[in-house]
């Protein structure tokens, strides 16, 4: 049937979601005037300081910064987020798409798009061949040389199905398979996985090399600089279809320093920082204030390279997978379950014949060997203890990424006792005494730079101190992501991370789908760097069951099988808090979302 967007139709289509309250505008913890300076920024002018800039993501192929431009309100895609009036997330909120038609079987539908929305610097109206392009440009299993954030996600949907503009204003897309949250997560600017829709003109006048250079999206602001590690400068269009920001000019700086970023704020020089968390409640004692999407990161550590998986989930393609390079040589937390006697597993762990050792019941050889490894890491993990000292106590602990005590369904089963003891006992079993020197073998922890405004590189550094407790000697990799991506693409890494994943979001419902990253339905993408059958199953299954009660159950069996095998233990749950200048900011209720900085349109600015 067909469905008029509106605020209702969006609640209709997420009950899972807990109400989430709206963010109060811009509050004042006892301030102190003296202390908060005025903006020396002209007026109707913001600054904001981050610690990174990329790339900028003007074409739909290359990993950039899709999903900031997106929540800054330079790049719009089909479906967005948006607030209830009673304090819930419609998670289908209207953008470029206005109505929708779905096919009988569910594996189809026909969106009508927004007549009147202007593209940036004159390339005219957007029209349904613009989204048809831009989707087409994005999945990888039409266009291979896409690399896009959300290129695998599109690619398990969408399959090699064209998405085809019908006519100026109506888009056919044909699904792969069958998946409840397609606009509330797949695309949709909050989703963490969505695209920015932009001009097939702009792209056919120009060439790709020239367009790397010139972003063509239909928001609010566009953007006429961008210099990577530099700036980027956002100025108001004056012509969008419905939002008119206060905000006219829209700059942010790349401040890899921390302490920049907050000598910036005190002397009025930005208007905005964001943080790492236990740097802001120091500013709030001083009388700046912090506001919010909503979100918290659930930071985990995620074991790359145990790709279990033979057969595509969709396909049936083979993968080659037991001839990976993963299981060249015999790495501590990887299991191989295509040789599961071979390396140097105990002799109390290996297999009998017959075993299937991907069973819950019947692990062993060297999957239960990597087992005993991962979830001694979970046990050495402090959490409270980084929670204290590192986020002050604002976050909570978390033992599977992608939930957290904070749900309403979590359940206690799943966490990982602080227990030290247990872990060194766990590692003798798993055949990794400690030799001379206490070391039991070495473990590398990739962060990518400027993760969580820089706390990630903190974590890390954290969590090798407390493996260093247990006998793991953890070096701590720190670079760009871009440099660390082309193996996750590739399905060769092996380098344990630290990462939330694109689900780690505890603004996304508990019954939505989950793991599609980790799984084989993202092969030709992005990967977690972990695939499991089971992972596979429960997606697919979640994706086109219609009761709440069974989604619920289906994903409470996915965080028990996640406990078992410890593919991912968590950390910690990092807010997602932005620190402000109250004296230049009077008011901003950002948009709903996972990022850290929504809806500069809706800054409603002070002196």
């Amino acid at each position: 049937g067909g469905y008029e967007l509106s605020l209702a139709s969006g609640i209709a289509a997420a009950p899972a979601a807990a109400p989430a309250a709206a963010p109060a505008a811009a509050p004042k913890a006892a301030p102190k005037p003296a202390e908060v300076p005025e903006s020396k920024n002209p007026a109707g002018s913001i600054v904001m300081g981050k610690s990174t800039l990329t790339c900028l993501p003007s074409i739909s192929t290359i990993f950039c910064e899709q999903y900031q431009v997106d929540a800054w309100g330079a790049g719009e895609d089909l479906f967005t987020w948006a607030w209830n009036d009673d304090g819930t997330i419609n998670y289908i909120a209207p953008q470029i798409a206005v109505a929708w038609e779905m096919d009988d079987d569910f594996k189809g539908t026909t969106i009508e798009t927004r007549q009147g929305a202007q593209f940036h610097k004159g390339y005219g109206e957007l029209t349904a061949e613009d989204v048809a392009w831009t989707y087409n440009r994005v999945n990888p299993t039409i266009t291979p040389q896409s690399i896009a954030p959300s290129a695998s996600y599109f690619s398990t949907l969408l399959g090699p199905n064209e998405a085809v503009a019908t006519d100026s204003n109506h888009v056919k897309f044909d699904f792969a398979v069958v998946d409840s949250h397609w606009h509330s997560y797949m695309m949709n600017t909050n989703g963490f996985v969505g695209v920015v829709i932009h001009s097939k003109k702009a792209y056919e006048e120009n060439g790709e090399d020239k367009m790397k250079d010139i972003f063509v999206s239909t928001g609010p602001y566009e953007i006429n600089i961008w210099t990577m590690d530099d700036r980027a400068v956002l100025e108001k269009t004056g012509n969008h279809y419905s939002k008119d920001p206060e905000v006219t000019k829209f700059t942010i700086l790349a401040m890899p320093e921390e302490a920049t970023r907050i000598a910036a704020l005190q002397t009025g020089e930005i208007e905005i920082a964001q943080l790492g968390i236990k740097s802001i409640p120091p500013l709030l004692e001083d009388g700046f204030a912090s506001a919010t999407a909503g979100n918290a990161y659930q930071v985990g550590i995620v074991f790359s390279g145990n790709n279990w998986e033979a057969k595509h989930a969709l396909t049936g393609e083979e993968l080659g997978t037991a001839n990976s390079g993963v299981y060249m040589r015999d790495i501590p937390w990887i299991g191989n379950p295509f040789s599961p006697n071979t390396g140097d597993d105990p002799a109390e762990l290996k297999c009998a014949e017959g075993v299937t050792p991907l069973e819950v019941d019947e692990s062993c050889g060297d999957m239960e060997q990597a087992r005993l490894v991962r979830h001694a890491v979970g046990m050495a993990v402090n959490r409270d203890l980084i929670n204290e000292t590192m986020i002050a106590g604002l976050g909570v602990p978390v033992h599977i990424s992608y939930s957290d005590e904070t749900n309403q369904y979590w359940q206690e089963k799943w966490e990982y006792p602080y227990d030290l003891a247990q872990a060194e006992a766990f590692l003798d079993k798993a055949g990794y005494p400690r030799k001379d020197g206490g070391d039991r073998f070495e473990m590398p922890l990739f962060t990518n730079t400027g993760q969580y405004s820089g706390l990630g590189e903190e974590i890390a550094d954290a969590l090798s101190g407390m493996m260093s407790e247990i006998g793991i000697k953890t070096q701590v990799l720190k670079y760009p992501y871009a440099v660390f991506r082309p193996s996750l693409v590739g399905r060769t890494a092996t380098v344990p991370r630290i990462t939330s994943g694109d689900d780690g979001q505890s603004a996304f419902p508990f019954d939505w789908p989950k793991g599609i990253e980790e799984s084989s339905l993202s092969r030709g993408g992005y990967c977690e760097c972990f695939e499991t059958e089971w992972i596979s199953q429960i997606y697919l299954d979640v994706s086109k069951e219609p009761d709440l009660d069974k989604r619920v159950e289906l994903s409470s069996r996915y965080f028990d099988l996640m406990h078992f095998w410890a593919i991912k233990p968590g950390v910690v749950s990092i807010p997602a808090l932005t620190t402000i200048n109250p004296e230049a900011i009077k008011e901003w209720k950002m948009e709903p979302s996972f990022m850290m900085a929504t809806g500069i349109a809706n800054i409603k600015l002070g002196n």
